[in-house]
């Protein structure tokens, strides 16, 4: 029951979200519209007002000027500031920038030109001021040099107002006094707050938002007892029949009456425990006959394990090309010994009688299984197959498929690496077993590979080699070496002469050969740049 309240619980906030979220968005971006046309309607009104506003005052201000009597003008500025309380700033700036009817120059150009009365002269005089602060205002210079009216929104003292600038034009009346070069005599500046439009704004949003909300709450409470009603607990009713399914009971079924999508999900749910039930009868019963084959497939399991087990202890004494013919053909055909070109390696530790000498056997042992052991690595990546361990030697075979160059290329790249290999050893092994130093022969040629069996009075023994002259020839090529030495038949050194440096040792009488050989020995890379010819 807990996990009934907590499914319906989550799909309800989830419902009230969603719907929530697109009557959020929807109304928001209504009100958001609303609002902004309702602002527009309102700061054009306060705009049309201020503007009748300015054309009055401006219009008043012209009267004075051309009754040339700036003494009326600069009372009827005082009067306006103090009269209009949404009226801040009341200013008139000649063209130049310079407040005006704050100094004498306009009264004298007026005396001079007119004659005032002296009486009005006196009284004008003793009004003189210092005029205020040249204005720079961007809108100004715009309306002096395009005679346009000016008008912007900015921020004083804290608060916002709309700035008007309306230019004073020089006409045919005016060019009197103020001569003929310029269409502008000076700027009306006129500043008014706009608390009252600001307020306006703010309740015609805070309005559209409270209706916008309302209508939210309204809708979403609506829609989310429909739903709870005719979805929401319809799902809940197949859920809670679903889990009961889930742990078993395929008894339990759905009442449903309506014909929608969830009705038909209950009907669903009915035939699927139907289904189940019958299933899970079958199932009991197949249960039985495969505990029964369990059984015989455990048994058989078993000995296959210990025949793999077996498998993988014979492989350590098997070369990797006879495991890959044993896998490709079990009957072991292959096996037979036929001709193949091949290259024969032969490896055997220098002084190791001198070294039996010098070590327990079980140590000397050690060191030889130590050293092979990585030998092993090597020749394996090389693609070599160790065919046979003799103490201090090792025989190993290189094949290659279609190639008769990369099986000699790989016999002479594992012979360099063995001897870096055995120098490293030395240098790991130091203080523990005597410096051991190798020599190698390698020849290439056609050999029988295969099986061999050796029969004896006990019972017969296989194995697995290469044999022939050229087999002959490596074992031969591999006494002549020094400790550190790789050499070379002449076939393996004409494989590989384009790919490695060779120095030629001269012919040898080799034994069980009849003629003469030729032997080369294998360079290291570094220790010669050229080859005597």
């Amino acid at each position: 029951m807990i996990l009934l309240d907590l499914l319906q619980r989550r799909l309800r906030v989830k419902v009230i979200s969603l719907i929530a979220a697109i009557l959020i968005v929807g109304f928001g971006l209504l009100v958001i519209v609303n609002i902004w046309r309702e602002a527009q309607v309102l700061v054009d009104a306060n705009q049309e007002t201020a503007r009748l506003l300015a054309a009055s005052i401006l219009g008043s201000i012209e009267s004075g000027m051309l009754e040339a009597r700036p003494d009326v003008i600069r009372r009827l500025v005082g009067d306006l500031k103090s009269e209009l309380k949404d009226v801040r700033r009341l200013d008139v700036y000649r063209s130049n920038g310079v407040e005006a009817f704050a100094d004498l120059d306009t009264l004298n150009k007026v005396d001079q030109l007119a004659g005032l009365d002296p009486e009005v002269v006196e009284r004008i005089t003793r009004m003189r001021r210092e005029p205020g602060e040249r204005i720079s205002h961007p809108l100004f210079t715009r309306a002096v040099e395009t005679a346009t009216p000016q008008e912007t929104y900015e921020s004083l003292d804290g608060g916002r107002v709309l700035t008007l600038f309306r230019p004073l034009p020089n006409g045919k009346r005016c060019q009197g006094c103020h001569g003929k070069d310029h269409q502008v005599r000076g700027v009306v500046r006129i500043t008014l707050g706009v608390d009252k439009l600001d307020a306006e704004l703010r309740a015609a949003r805070n309005r559209q938002i409270a209706i916008a909300g309302l209508t939210i709450l309204g809708v979403a409470a609506t829609v989310v007892v429909f739903l709870g009603r005719v979805v929401l607990e319809p799902i809940a009713r197949v859920a809670a029949a679903a889990r009961r399914m889930g742990v078993g009971d395929f008894d339990v079924r759905v009442t449903t009456a309506s014909r929608d999508e969830i009705g038909d999900l209950g009907r669903v749910i009915n035939d699927m425990a139907d289904g189940l039930k019958a299933a899970r009868a079958d199932l009991e019963a197949r249960n039985a006959e495969l505990a029964t084959t369990l059984r015989s497939l455990r048994e058989s399991t078993e000995k296959v394990e210990l025949l793999e087990q077996i498998k993988g202890e014979l492989a350590k004494f098997v070369p990797e090309s006879v495991k890959r013919l044993l896998e490709q053909n079990p009957d072991a055909r292959q096996l037979e010994k036929r001709e193949a070109d091949v290259s024969v390696l032969f490896l055997d530790v220098e002084g190791y009688t001198r070294l039996a000498e010098q070590l327990p056997p079980h140590q000397l042992n050690r060191m030889i299984q130590a050293y092979f052991s990585s030998f092993l690595e090597i020749i394996r990546a090389h693609y070599g197959d160790v065919n046979e361990t003799a103490g201090d030697g090792l025989m190993v075979i290189f094949q290659s498929e279609g190639s008769r160059t990369r099986h000699a290329l790989n016999a002479a790249g594992a012979a360099l690496e063995l001897l870096g290999k055995v120098g490293e050893l030395n240098q790991e092994f130091a203080g523990v077993y005597p410096p051991v130093a190798i020599h190698v022969g390698i020849n290439s040629g056609p050999a029988l590979v295969g099986a061999t069996k050796l029969d004896a009075g006990g019972g017969g023994r296989w194995t697995f080699t290469a044999s022939g002259p050229t087999t002959n020839l490596a074992a031969r090529t591999a006494g002549l070496t020094q400790g550190g030495e790789v050499r070379v038949g002449p076939e393996t050194a004409d494989r590989i002469k384009h790919h490695y440096v060779l120095q030629d040792t001269g012919e040898h009488q080799l034994k069980n050969v009849s003629q003469p050989v030729r032997v080369y020995r294998l360079v290291p890379a570094g220790v010669y740049r050229t080859v005597d010819p």
